[in-house]
């Protein structure tokens, strides 16, 4: 028996395929693969309720090639990821799904998990489509005819901007036939059950399918040589013995589906993917500290990402409009991220980088022991000292820091906690979240880069100093206020396990994700899609673009006048109150969820993010831009993407690469460290490092 591929997806090029010339011909499966390999059945049911989000992303997560899931209508325009012809097993509802609308639907809770509820199709395949093939299986439905079933089904890949890597199976001649006359480039497999009539290989030729789904008790040498003869392949469904899957594809299956993703993969022998390590001995430390997520990788010059650590960002919510962090707890998960990198065998780092949010702030004495939470840029407690500023008063403050006044800023909540810790804050020190961080690590005296600075309005848009009159006005001492030092350079060290790693840079998220995706002097049009979102660019000299921030992208100690301004309009990312998405998971898979569900269900805030991304970009796009450059968590959503393909005054360029921050970090610390870069930015070239950063 061939070895099984665990996590190697088939080759599936072309889904929907409405536009744009065949790609797989002459039957859309024929391109597959020659297997064997193995299909999640339903996910993985061990990790939650079949079909469900946790037994998907498991699957997902697991390597699995193919996960299978189940769709059938709902009342109305939608399709449920749902087996039975009822809810009954996973709900308790024993009402028909196809009389149920999906909004009814999707508010039961599971019984197997209460926080939980059903998948509309959108959903699943915001979970899985581009990152693994999708096996969706149509349920046929007496009250819904075979065209209509078709139709939802288009609609709901249109929507999610028809992914690559998707086959649609069932055991409805008629709809697969519906599928095939409005898609013709779309993988299709007949399901052929223990009680199915007919002959297999006859029913999948007038369904115009490319591949048999069959029950194994179906499957023997004759029906194998029949659809090989026709160019058909088989997969045999539901194996969960390894001596029976070994028999499957002995006989020729090119795939089995099974309940027992992975393990039935581990007892085979499977080829599972190749991992990251081990990194080579010129590798990165980069940590980045988010909104949601802490995460630690080590980066290779040539390679890119070769190992990866993630953890919550520690937060809380003690009142409305409140938001902190924990920064001791912040400063354990960071040693524990670094910690697992270390045992993982990988050599010492050449040279370590910091990306932080770059408006978070706490209070802490000269010992660097902390006096308050670390304060979120999310936290709204300044909003009365902004709206009680006299409008005179702002426009001159505005000039002369060069932002508009904002209770995001360091300095506003500054001046909340002074306020607040009365005496206990007399010899206090102001420092941004990330600065206090790299001086916990490297033991180094306390200090400021321009990135982190610029977002106190605390400096002088024309000296980049700290300004007297911003100070006095927000009535902060100067005391509190740590020198200002470049972004780049040597900056104490960090712990390892068999020694310590030169800490080389300390810089803003946003102007990391930046130069991860264009370069330390790239100006190119990019939208960082996180827990905000941001439409940048940067300019030599920057222009005068009416609301939007400035800030510099870098400095170093050998050049600390900045090459490059980073101009940016920050964009609210879209209100989804209105379709609520259950709690658990990771948080880039509960927003595609809220994506996913909102675009189904006709929410307008999706519409409105997108619009509003186009018109911060249109202000920015400069005579030789021609793509704009998508990075962030929130390119994980194809349906926000698509939304952007259809909005945007560019064509998109989604970064190969995810974890732009983590990338652009590194690639500052390479620089100082003389390491040559490798790593192409997302979308193609850009202008290589300066020598002497």
């Amino acid at each position: 028996m061939a070895p099984v591929a665990a996590g190697t997806p088939p080759d599936v090029r072309r889904t929907g395929g409405r536009e744009g010339p065949p790609v797989i011909a002459p039957r859309p499966f024929a391109r597959l693969g020659p297997g064997p390999f193995l299909v999640a059945h339903r996910g993985v049911p061990a990790a939650g309720p079949e079909n469900a989000a946790a037994a998907l992303v498991a699957a997902r997560e697991a390597g699995a090639p193919v996960v299978e899931l189940d769709a059938r209508p709902a009342f109305g325009d939608l399709l449920v990821v749902l087996h039975d012809a009822t809810p009954a097993r996973l709900t308790g509802e024993r009402l028909p799904a196809a009389s149920l609308p999906a909004p009814r639907l999707l508010e039961q809770p599971l019984l197997a998990d209460p926080d939980d509820r059903l998948l509309l199709l959108d959903e699943a395949l915001a979970l899985l489509a581009g990152r693994t093939v999708v096996d969706i299986e149509l349920k046929p439905e007496a009250s819904v005819g075979a065209g209509e079933i078709a139709r939802r089904l288009l609609a709901a890949l249109e929507r999610a901007g028809d992914p690559e890597g998707v086959v649609v199976t069932s055991e409805s001649v008629e709809v697969l036939r519906e599928v095939r006359s409005r898609a013709p480039l779309l993988a299709t497999g007949l399901v052929f059950r223990s009680r199915s009539r007919g002959d297999a290989v006859e029913r999948a030729l007038a369904a115009a399918a490319g591949l048999i789904v069959a029950n194994r008790r179906r499957v023997d040498p004759e029906l194998i040589a029949r659809a090989r003869e026709r160019g058909l392949p088989v997969w045999a469904y539901t194996v969960n013995d390894a001596r029976e899957a070994r028999r499957l594809f002995d006989l020729g299956c090119a795939a089995v589906v099974t309940d027992r993703y992975p393990g039935l993969a581990a007892e085979l022998g499977a080829q599972a993917p190749a991992p990251r390590l081990p990194p080579g001995p010129e590798t990165l430390l980069a940590i980045d500290i988010g909104s949601t997520a802490s995460k630690a990788a080590l980066v290779d010059p040539e390679r890119g990402i070769v190992a990866l650590r993630s953890s919550p960002t520690p937060t809380r919510t003690p009142k409305e409009g409140w938001v902190e962090h924990d920064p001791e707890e912040t400063l354990r998960t960071v040693l524990r991220l670094v910690e697992d990198l270390a045992r993982s065998g990988a050599d010492r780092p050449r040279a370590a980088a910091l990306a932080v949010q770059r408006s978070t702030v706490l209070l802490a004495d000269r010992r660097l022991t902390p006096l308050s939470f670390a304060i979120s840029w999310q936290d709204r407690r300044g909003e009365g000292f902004v709206a009680g500023m006299p409008p005179g008063r702002r426009a001159a403050l505005e000039r002369e820091a060069g932002l508009p006044l904002a209770a995001a800023w360091s300095g506003v909540k500054g001046r909340w906690l002074f306020g607040a810790a009365g005496k206990a804050g007399r010899d206090a020190l102001l420092l941004p979240l990330g600065c206090w961080l790299a001086a916990r690590l490297t033991g180094e005296p306390t200090w400021v880069d321009p990135t982190l600075a610029n977002r106190t309005f605390l400096v002088s848009a024309a000296t980049g100093r700290w300004s007297e009159a911003l100070r006095e006005t927000l009535e902060l001492p100067e005391s509190a206020l740590p020198p200002i030092r470049p972004s780049v350079g040597d900056r104490g060290t960090l712990p390892w396990r068999d020694g310590r790693v030169p800490l080389l840079a300390v810089i803003g998220d946003q102007q990391a994700d930046y130069v991860g995706a264009a370069g330390p002097l790239g100006e190119r049009l990019v939208i960082n899609l996180g827990t905000a979102a941001f439409v940048m660019r940067a300019y030599e000299r920057p222009p005068g673009v009416e609301g939007a921030r400035v800030a510099p992208l870098w400095t170093s100690d050998r050049r600390p006048a900045a090459l490059r301004y980073l101009v940016e309009f920050p964009v609210t990312a879209p209100s989804l109150a209105s379709v609520p998405i259950p709690a658990g998971g990771d948080g880039s898979d509960r927003f595609s969820r809220a994506v996913a569900r909102a675009v189904a269900l006709g929410d307008s805030g999706p519409g409105r993010f997108c619009r509003d991304l186009a018109d911060r970009a249109a202000r920015l796009i400069g005579p030789r831009d021609r793509t704009i450059v998508l990075s962030g968590g929130g390119t994980k959503s194809p349906h926000l993407v698509a939304l952007l393909r259809r909005t945007l005054p560019l064509p998109p360029v989604l970064a190969a690469e995810s974890e732009l921050t983590l990338l652009g970090a590194a690639r500052l610390a390479a620089a100082a460290a003389g390491l040559p870069w490798a790593v192409p930015p997302a979308g193609g070239l850009a202008p290589p490092t300066p020598p002497g950063v």
